[in-house]
């Protein structure tokens, strides 16, 4: 009998708590996902590219895991009490009915082991689930398939994820049960007291929110004029005039609705009692609305940060040419690399080879000795550069790093490499040079800077000799990793490369193309592996494909997949903190409620009424998050944003704005759900009501 009662509590729960149950299930989903990192395929296959940055990622996972753990736990805590204040009246009667307390204490925590498990198995499969998806996606976004995947279930995920959960869940739960049995049957029974009101002053009020705004405003400035990053001292002033005035904002909107209380005639039936609940209740949970409001703004740019620069980078990822680099940088070198590529084992693997010669320009620098130099003047390009805003010439002059002894790059060389990517080769004209920039550094706002530069046809002398330089940048990467990077330098015919390339400094890039019959066959990353291995064994250093994919995973992994497990965990906090605490106003304000029944109020009126109020009880905090997020997101993007996205702002923000207008959306619908269970309360008043008026006649 003891356990049927239980199994029914709990049932009900489900029902009337569903919010609540869908936070748990989400949770559990982010514990796992997170814990079972290491054996995710992407970590598997990171931890060979790059062991140790992935080694100090994987260091991180605890701290964040625990950190976690602390908010659930207040969230569990506030939920838990919401729910066990609801059945109070229950409690008292179970009391008076003779159950021991110790009982009453044991069947709680029955419910909550019941409530625990059921979540567990829910989330648990789903989390499971969902790490395989995403193990499968990203590699597969990142344009080179899947090595030999294997299902991979993580059992140390699993038992911290269990642990974490029950143990913090049945904390909550004890600490509000004891505190529950030791009070008598009678004050149980009690109807729940409402709080005193404060009175609100008007004036102060204002001043609150003319103050909060001027504050945000001040932390706005700080992040759109890129002050935030500078140092700890302004980016700790941006958060206390952010928080602040949050804080303050929220507070001083109390006065707005003290107006409209007293100014504006009715429209409709219970618009004063609605504006006088609103006015009540935001006043006096102003400071968890704040917080929730801060909850909200981190985990909005959290998640439009993390998935607008992962989008990007999956999207950068996936751009592949190369397979193999190796660089001969004297003639004894070459030689070993021309008696590899005729191997037969290597031939049949291989199916082209591009070769580009590199160097610096023969200019004296003062270091070099035995070389034959010539003049370099740059000035005409200056002339150009200069005739920009001067924003423009500072922008332009930090991206653009040419110095007086730049790279030159061999035309039919680097014309090989275009053609293996099925692009145009470079036709220069008499007396014509190109400029390359490695494509780290060109992209997005370099690309309209150097249009700008270039219009203007500008000329750069070698050896007395004037070359126009070409209206276009080009950007293909030499080699297949980054080992190479230029800001600047000049691609030249190849005889004029033979001429001005310093003798002693010239280094040959042979770049291999794996047969495509061989990637058609078994996929491009078995088969880069395939291949690996035959090239090692001939013991000439080089770099491969999977190398340069390693680095754009591990920041796929270290930008989205911790950044997004906060944005989820703060977005669970955020909304049900909302929610629940809506709920816990009208349940102690349910005399009200009762009140407008016995007057005759019509059901359909106290909804209408009681949706309004959860609308601008949701819109008040996410709406000052909102506004600050997009400025949060602006501040992320202008501090910590890598060099190579550095060109790439307005995309990232077009993607960053889209994810928070799904925010928005998917806000919407949580907040249609708590409207959905405070119906479900006012229709239980109301028959409650209809019981009392039976018992009466």
């Amino acid at each position: 009998m003891f356990f049927r009662y239980i199994r029914r509590n709990n049932k009900r729960s489900y029902k009337e708590n569903g919010i609540f149950f869908l936070s748990l299930v989400v949770a559990i989903i982010a514990f796992y996902v997170v814990l079972s990192l290491e054996k995710q395929d992407v970590i598997v296959f990171l931890r060979k590219m790059e062991s140790d940055a992935v080694n100090r990622l994987m260091g991180l996972i605890p701290a964040v895991y625990v950190f976690s753990l602390f908010l659930m736990f207040f969230l569990i805590f506030f939920a838990t009490k919401y729910q066990l204040e609801r059945r109070k009246h229950e409690f008292g009667m179970l009391m008076m009915l003779g159950m021991k307390r110790s009982r009453l204490f044991f069947g709680l925590l029955t419910e909550d082991i019941y409530s625990s498990m059921a979540a567990l198995l829910v989330g648990l499969p789903t989390a499971v689930l969902l790490s395989e998806i995403i193990s499968l996606t990203t590699a597969k976004l990142i344009g080179a398939g899947v090595i030999g995947h294997r299902f991979s279930l993580s059992l140390k995920g699993m038992l911290f994820t269990v642990i974490g959960f029950v143990g913090i869940k049945m904390l909550a739960n004890m600490v509000l049960s004891l505190g529950l049995i030791k009070k008598e049957p009678g004050m149980l029974m009690n109807d729940v007291q409402e709080e005193k009101q404060k009175k609100i002053k008007q004036k102060h009020s204002f001043f609150q929110l003319g103050s909060g705004i001027l504050l945000l405003i001040l932390a706005y400035g700080l992040a759109i004029f890129k002050l935030t990053w500078m140092g700890i001292a302004p980016f700790s002033l941006t958060l206390i005039l952010g928080i602040s005035g949050t804080f303050l904002v929220l507070k001083g909107i109390c006065a707005l609705f003290t107006v409209l209380a007293q100014k504006e005639k009715p429209k409709e039936r219970l618009q004063k009692f609605t504006f006088r609940q609103l006015q009540e209740n935001v006043f006096l949970c102003s400071n968890s609305l704040a917080v929730s409001s801060l909850f909200v703004l981190i985990a909005v740019v959290c998640m439009a940060y993390g998935i607008s620069v992962s989008a990007f980078q999956i999207r950068e990822g996936g751009k592949h040419s190369i397979d193999f680099t190796f660089e001969g940088y004297d003639d004894e070198e070459n030689q070993r690399l021309e008696a590899l590529s005729q191997q037969k084992e290597v031939k049949e693997n291989i199916g082209s080879w591009s070769k580009v010669r590199v160097s610096y320009l023969a200019v004296d620098d003062g270091w070099r000795e035995n070389e034959v130099f010539f003049g370099y003047d740059i000035s005409d390009l200056d002339r150009a550069v200069e005739a920009l805003p001067e924003e423009e010439q500072r922008a332009f002059r930090m991206s653009v790093h040419y110095t007086d002894a730049p790279h030159i790059i061999a035309l039919s060389g680097y014309n090989e490499i275009l053609e293996k990517c099925g692009k145009e080769p470079i036709q220069l004209k008499d007396r014509e040079i190109a400029l390359f920039q490695d494509s780290e550094y060109y992209s997005g706002e370099n690309e309209r800077l150097f249009a700008k530069v270039l219009g203007q046809h500008p000329q750069i002398k070698i050896d007395g000799e004037a070359y126009e330089l070409k209206d276009k940048v080009y950007s293909e990467d030499l080699v297949v990793d980054r080992s190479i990077t230029m800001s600047f330098a000049l691609i030249v015919p190849d005889e004029a490369f033979d001429r001005y390339a310093m003798k002693n400094n010239i280094s040959i890039y042979w770049n291999a193309y794996i047969d495509s019959g061989l990637v058609e066959k078994i996929g491009l990353m078995q088969a880069i592996s395939q291949v690996e291995e035959v090239l090692t064994r001939s013991g000439i250093d080089h770099e491969n494909y999977l190398q340069n994919m390693g680095r754009q995973l591990f920041y796929i992994v270290a930008s989205s997949y911790l950044t997004l497990y906060l944005a989820v965990i703060f977005l669970i906090i955020a909304n049900t903190g909302i929610g629940l605490q809506f709920l816990m106003q009208q349940e102690k304000t349910r005399k009200r409620y009762h009140t407008l029944i016995c007057l005759g109020s019509d059901y359909d009126d106290i909804c209408r009424s009681s949706r309004r109020q959860i609308k601008w009880y949701f819109q008040i905090p996410i709406g000052v998050a909102a506004v600050s997020s997009i400025f949060g997101v602006c501040s992320l993007f202008s501090g910590i944003l890598p060099p190579v996205l550095e060109g790439e702002k307005s995309i990232l923000l077009v993607i960053a704005g889209v994810i928070i207008a799904i925010l928005c959306v998917m806000e919407y619908s949580y907040m249609k759900m708590v409207m959905h269970i405070s119906r479900q309360s006012i229709v239980q008043m109301t028959a409650e009501n209809g019981m009392k008026d039976r018992k009466r006649g």
